[in-house]
């Protein structure tokens, strides 16, 4: 496998150009994600993989996917995950975990130091089809808010770039706020203004009022053949106007228009919960399967590593990969 770093980010992007141009596997989009630790990308056996390294004690390190999907991109061999495992092996690499792109199911291999674990399932709208065929697509509810949305006066926009970036962020921000969202998911300004070096892997969705005000947001992802929903929100004066759902038909018609496959819109926080089922009414056969796939390249230095945090931590939450980054298990006590 050759190793690809930001030295040699025109190596990394020629090889990102010819393996679909999937944002998170663009250089700067893994740097985006790397500040605890190093963006790379490992290209070889017909797959490109981004990861962010982590240093760990001993001189060894780990690998994650960065936020979103993680691939492999491209085309990869039977003998990708292999070559991947190897040179863990030979870089000191104690664990990976990836998050596998949605078109690309890992293969089930009977391969030590492999393993290959579901997720949670995810939406994604087929948007290749007539306007009209798509229409009939969606469930009633979903025809219903968007007919409503445009009676209100609500209008769409997709655009190649923010128009009004400190709208977005506070949009954003007031939505993770009110939602209880974890901090880590509280981008600011900065954030999205990098994004300006990602010039033409997204579009910024919009939808505003009668009167000009931002209703709802969204940041949206893209490669040659696929849309993503990304990060948005929608301010809560507007939601009896419904403007996420014309906002998403709105991305849909984009998709269309530009000859994508389809817009992802991604899983619930949990196994069918109403995040998940308010995604599948725009695609009811949209609904995909999603698979992780966990790497460990250094068995015993894995035992050695976990076993050392759990003399700090206690009882580590069960099923957590790596365990040596897991927190403590949830101790519930039963009422006497």
């Amino acid at each position: 496998m050759r190793l690809l770093t930001l030295s040699v980010r025109d190596e990394w992007l020629a090889v990102w150009e010819k393996t679909g141009r999937e944002p998170f596997a663009h250089p700067d989009y893994v740097a985006l994600f790397a500040e605890d630790g190093e963006a790379v990308a490992l290209h070889g056996h017909g797959g490109l993989l981004p990861l962010v390294l982590r240093d760990l004690d001993g001189g060894w390190r780990d690998a994650t996917s960065p936020y979103g999907y993680g691939g492999p991109y491209g085309d990869p061999d039977a003998d990708f995950y292999p070559a991947v495992l190897a040179w863990m092996e030979q870089e000191r690499v104690v664990t990976a975990f990836l998050r596998v792109a949605l078109e690309q199911q890992p293969p089930e291999l009977a391969l030590s130091g492999y393993a290959r674990v579901a997720l949670r399932e995810n939406v994604v709208v087929n948007v290749t089809r007539p306007a009209e065929e798509q229409w009939r697509h969606y469930e009633h509810k979903v025809r219903k808010n968007v007919n409503k949305a445009e009676r209100a006066g609500m209008t769409a926009q997709v655009s190649p770039e923010f128009g009004d970036l400190e709208g977005f962020t506070r949009v954003y921000l007031d939505t993770m706020r009110r939602r209880g969202a974890e901090q880590w998911y509280h981008f600011g300004r900065d954030f999205f203004a990098a994004m300006a070096n990602l010039k033409g892997s997204f579009v910024v969705a919009e939808v505003r009022s009668r009167e000009g005000s931002l209703a709802s947001v969204e940041l949206v992802m893209q490669s040659d053949r696929f849309l993503y929903s990304f990060l948005g929100g929608t301010c809560q004066e507007f939601f009896a106007d419904a403007p996420n759902d014309l906002l998403k038909h709105a991305v849909i018609a984009y998709g269309r228009e530009t000859g994508r496959e389809g817009y992802v819109l991604g899983g619930g926080y949990t196994s069918n919960d109403g995040i998940f089922r308010y995604k599948r009414t725009f695609d009811k056969e949209g609904v995909r399967p999603y698979f992780g796939v966990q790497l460990t390249g250094a068995p015993e230095a894995y035992r050695e590593l976990t076993a050392l945090h759990r003399s700090v931590v206690g009882e580590l939450a069960p099923e957590f990969f790596p365990a040596y980054r897991a927190p403590a298990a949830v101790s519930v006590s039963s009422a006497s």
